[in-house]
């Protein structure tokens, strides 16, 4: 497997961002072994962070989508793809189960809206469903904020 120069992946990387106007990654991490890229979306809202990354997929090809339910409640939200230049991308964005309106069921599962997670299985997902998270947690979210006003 050949390996990529840095500064052919940073000029690909800024030129793909550049021409796409894709929000920027909080962490990102550049293998040149294997031209790969892989970036995390840590801050703003936990809607925001997963909106982000589904904006980074539309632009990209041979998309993979998986979500996993962590033990502490977090779930985490990664993707796979690659761009038309062959860097490949892996993305991830976590968030708390309670931004999405969580309800726990049974001892360790959490439905969030109409999805039903159990701790540490990944699963493959769509980008709608992925999309209906979003939307779930700015329903969420504003209302919450609502709350927040009344008190």
């Amino acid at each position: 497997m050949p390996s990529y120069s840095l500064d052919r992946i940073i000029r690909t990387l800024r030129s793909f961002m550049c021409s796409t106007g894709l929000p920027r990654p909080d962490r990102l991490v550049i293998s040149t072994r294997s031209g790969s890229v892989h970036a995390e979306f840590t801050s703003g809202t936990a809607p925001d962070r997963l909106a982000a990354l589904l904006l980074w997929t539309t632009q990209l090809d041979g998309l993979t989508l998986t979500w996993t339910l962590r033990p502490d409640n977090t779930l985490t939200v990664a993707a796979t793809a690659r761009n038309r230049a062959g860097l490949t991308f892996g993305l991830t964005a976590s968030a708390e189960v309670s931004a999405f309106g969580g309800v726990p069921v049974g001892k360790a599962a959490v439905t969030l809206g109409p999805f039903r997670l159990a701790p540490i299985v990944v699963e493959p997902v769509t980008f709608e469903e992925v999309a209906r998270l979003v939307q779930l947690g700015r329903v969420v979210s504003a209302r919450s904020t609502r709350v927040g006003l009344a008190a």
